[in-house]
């Protein structure tokens, strides 16, 4: 184990077929799994109150009640890296006997692909329990003069304005958000170290005029920002349907998606290197936004009863209560469809690498 340092039943889009490794998840399969007298330790990557770490103790108490044996869940946080300090440590040390799992968040892949040799981990290897997609809501100053009644007409006038947006790092989950201002031709400057909460509160002074946030941070906290007059919402990055078709968000389907305000603007579907580098950060903002995985050469059977644990959860209504105000109600993926969403995530071409390593440093000045 590590040292430690200190709904889902939605039908409207099918992106993952939820019945995939049921067979695997009989009790028969788990029947010699106890962790009775064990401490689990779900190692969070990033410092305590970020996204991975609420989405570790939203689970943490239901993992102690139901996995086999009720063992004691400990929540290890190791930031640093964007990420890479905490998930090399797992990967160096975490053994395959189910004591150790892993949080992880966009973040966590977009350090991957990125990282260079900090990075010392491979995803691809990983026995992931679930993926928990995860909208993203972009919104803009109302003094911007949008208004929210006709999202064309406000996204030409964006165009026009010189906008200010606030983020974390060049090689960070925002990258979604600037690939987004890219490819409907926004003109938006970047102020680095920024994260959500302070960028929301920076627009409240007028210092930010555009900004998005994941499903739960928007309906917990942007929708403030609306419901004072500051700002408009304007669209979604969108969901992606299994088989690699952008479709409107399911939680705020009513809001356009950036390809579907992409073809409006320019009267043609996307393509090119941007579109492709701009798919791989949906799959990666949005598909594999949140999840749990365990170290390669974890057993089936101690997989196995993660994931039918983790399934049992859709049953608690207490969990149900408390996971929607903070995920929403979208579909989760399990075992096998996790993996496979983990690996389109991790998909990026030579093609499209090569062109954000251009993009990244001309337009930032960053060295990937």
């Amino acid at each position: 184990m590590m040292k430690m340092h200190v709904n889902r039943k939605l039908g409207v889009v099918a992106t993952i077929a939820l019945s995939a490794g049921i067979a695997l998840t009989s009790p028969a399969a788990q029947a010699d799994v106890d962790f009775k007298g064990k401490k689990i330790e779900i190692v969070v990557p990033f410092r305590e109150g970020g996204g991975a770490d609420v989405y570790a103790r939203l689970y943490s108490p239901y993992l102690a009640k139901l996995l086999p044996g009720s063992p004691a869940i400990v929540i290890v946080n190791i930031p640093g890296g964007a990420s890479i300090r905490g998930t090399n440590q797992f990967e160096q040390k975490a053994k395959p006997d189910g004591l150790t799992m892993l949080s992880i968040s966009t973040s966590t892949f977009v350090s991957y692909l990125f990282g260079g040799k900090k990075v010392k981990y491979d995803m691809s290897a990983w026995r992931p329990i679930v993926m928990s997609p995860l909208g993203s809501v972009f919104y803009a100053a109302k003094s911007t003069g949008v208004t929210g009644k006709d999202i064309i007409a406000d996204v030409k006038k964006l165009q026009k304005t010189n906008l200010v947006f606030g983020a974390k790092n060049v090689i960070a989950g925002e990258l979604r958000a600037m690939l987004s201002y890219e490819l409907l031709g926004m003109n938006v400057k970047t102020v680095f170290g920024m994260e959500r909460g302070p960028s929301r509160k920076a627009m409240l002074r007028g210092e930010f005029n555009i900004n998005y946030d994941s499903m739960g941070a928007y309906m917990k906290n942007a929708t403030r920002l609306i419901d004072k007059g500051v700002a408009v919402p304007l669209f979604t990055l969108g969901f992606m349907q299994k088989g690699g078709k952008v479709v409107a968000d399911p939680i705020m389907p009513k809001l356009p998606h950036v390809a579907e305000i992409y073809e409006k603007l320019w009267g043609k579907k996307p393509e090119g290197v941007v579109w492709q580098a701009w798919k791989n950060f949906l799959y990666v903002g949005v598909m594999t936004s949140k999840g749990f995985v365990l170290p390669k050469g974890t057993p089936d059977n101690i997989l196995n009863a993660y994931i039918k644990t983790v399934k049992d959860l859709e049953k608690d209504p207490t969990f149900i209560k408390r996971s929607r105000k903070l995920l929403g109600d979208y579909p989760q993926s399990y075992g096998e469809d996790a993996a496979e969403v983990i690996k389109e995530g991790i998909s990026v071409t030579p093609e499209v690498r090569a062109w954000l390593k251009t993009w990244v440093k001309k337009n930032y000045n960053y060295n990937m």
